[in-house]
């Protein structure tokens, strides 16, 4: 079962685009890591997934339901969450 797919994300902020055409799937029982050089729209990404931006265009699903354009604390309910690294 595809617990988190993302289809054709684009996140524009004025002329640049941030994402474009971003497909992605994590099946149930996956790990899966982003890697990437710094401006490489990894942050970008997860604010779309999260809530936190909602895409320009395309969709973001959660075991098969579209979250696209739900609030941050409406997507932490359905169990999407994020933290941050703080160094020591």
């Amino acid at each position: 079962m595809r617990l988190l797919e993302c289809k054709g994300i684009v996140k524009r902020f004025g002329g640049l685009y941030a994402l474009r055409g971003v497909d992605l799937h994590v099946n149930d029982g996956e790990i899966v890591g982003i890697i990437g050089p710094n401006g490489s729209g990894k942050t970008t990404l997860f604010n779309v997934i999260t809530g936190t931006f909602p895409p320009t265009t395309g969709i973001v699903k959660f075991k098969g339901v579209n979250i696209t354009g739900l609030k941050p604390h409406e997507v932490c309910r359905l169990g999407i969450a994020r933290t941050f690294q703080i160094p020591k």
